[in-house]
């Protein structure tokens, strides 16, 4: 069959031929107007300035915790050491001598850099170390003839002090409602604790008297005393350390303490001579940051951080011991305390609001005080400056 013979066709396969994916058409170019000078400027200023704020908090909120950590214990510290060796000029004679040598020796390492103590420096010092010497030297004898609590309490008297002090010489305005009301509480709560303190006695309260004096004093010329010499906290630390260790030892020598070191009363343990150790050491960290919260915040703000770490103090000196007050008198205490936390930094007064510099208040002319009169002129007469 000429039909089954022939050769067997296969039909072609047709394939389609690949798509090829169309590219998109490009977008028109855009051209972007630049950015003027000023709003460069201005956009960096928002940055920056964020950034700044951003750093200045995050500086000022760890300077505190610092303070807080060592304060509290640095003053259960000294509380133990001047009980067991009831020498308290001795006790600060060894803590200003050790954190004298210790910043040498970080000077002489490399460590930190501390800046030559001058005449010129050591008289604009000198108000600073009186009021700085006799704060520690009263809260000491304090802490020696009473129970922590009425440190403590006298301590939180100080807001109350500096709130109308800073009214009166470094124009801020006077405390908002909450603010007033915390204060009225920590008077009231201090009055109650007076009332109730089963260890009162006149020579306690006497070295009370003073170190709110002392503590008034010293933190207003603290602020006034940074602001005029441009130091680092090391050097600022080191000036009134070492300028310290003469009137510690006039004073001690006046007590005639050094003939009492090997009385019965004292007890020279390995545990009471390391605990003064421990206390020149938290001395050193303590006194450079003092310098670096002064110069973060208000005086007034000061005393209300130091106020309230002792929250951590009272706690500590109720667990390790029973020299401690009474129930009525802690409860005081803790009232004290709770309202030294709402207390809130009174803004500095503005043009119109009754502060210059010739008047430290409406009633009350600088010229009282021996200030020489200044014209006024122009914004610069206002603010905080003295």
């Amino acid at each position: 069959d000429a039909d089954a013979c022939a050769p067997t066709t296969v039909p072609p396969v047709f394939r389609e031929p690949a798509r090829v994916p169309l590219r998109p058409a490009p977008a028109p170019h855009v051209t972007m107007a630049p950015m003027t000078k000023a709003e460069t400027a201005a956009a960096n200023e928002d940055s920056n300035g964020a950034a700044t704020e951003l750093w200045r908090n995050t500086r000022v909120l760890g300077i505190i915790l610092v303070y807080c950590a060592i304060g509290s214990q640095l003053s259960v510290v000294n509380k133990v050491v001047v009980t067991f060796i009831p020498l308290p000029n001795f006790i600060l004679l060894a803590q200003f001598t050790a954190t004298t040598i210790m910043l040498l020796a970080a000077h002489y390492t490399g460590s930190v850099e501390i800046e030559p103590l001058t005449w010129q420096i050591a008289g604009i010092f000198s108000p600073l170390v009186l009021t700085f010497f006799a704060l520690l030297y009263a809260g000491m004898e304090v802490m020696k003839y009473a129970p922590l609590e009425t440190f403590i309490t006298v301590k939180s008297m100080t807001p109350v002090l500096f709130s109308a002090c800073e009214y009166l010489f470094l124009g801020r305005a006077l405390p908002n409602l909450k603010s007033t009301a915390a204060l009225v509480g920590i008077v009231l709560g201090a009055a109650t604790y007076v009332k109730v303190d089963a260890y009162a006695s006149y020579h306690a309260y006497a070295f009370c008297v003073l170190f709110l004096i002392a503590a008034v004093s010293e933190g207003l010329v603290a602020k006034t005393t940074i602001e005029k010499v441009k130091l680092n906290n090391w050097s600022r630390s080191y000036n009134i350390n070492v300028l310290s260790i003469p009137l510690a030892a006039a004073q001690m020598l006046a007590a005639e303490e050094h003939l009492h070191f090997f009385r019965e009363d004292n007890e020279w343990s390995a545990k009471t001579v390391t605990l003064l150790v421990a206390s020149c050491v938290m001395g050193l960290g303590m006194s450079v940051a003092t310098m670096w919260i002064r110069e973060a915040i208000s005086a007034t703000s000061v005393s209300v951080v130091a106020t309230c770490n002792k929250f951590i103090s009272e706690l500590v000196n109720w667990v390790i011991w029973n020299k401690h007050t009474t129930s009525d008198g802690l409860g005081a205490v803790l009232v004290i305390m709770v309202c030294g936390v709402f207390y809130e930094q009174a803004p500095l007064r503005v043009k119109g609001q009754g502060y210059v510099r010739e008047e430290i208040c409406p009633c009350l002319p600088r010229s009282w005080l021996g200030f020489k009169t200044k014209p006024k002129t122009g914004d610069a007469g206002y603010g905080a400056g003295v």
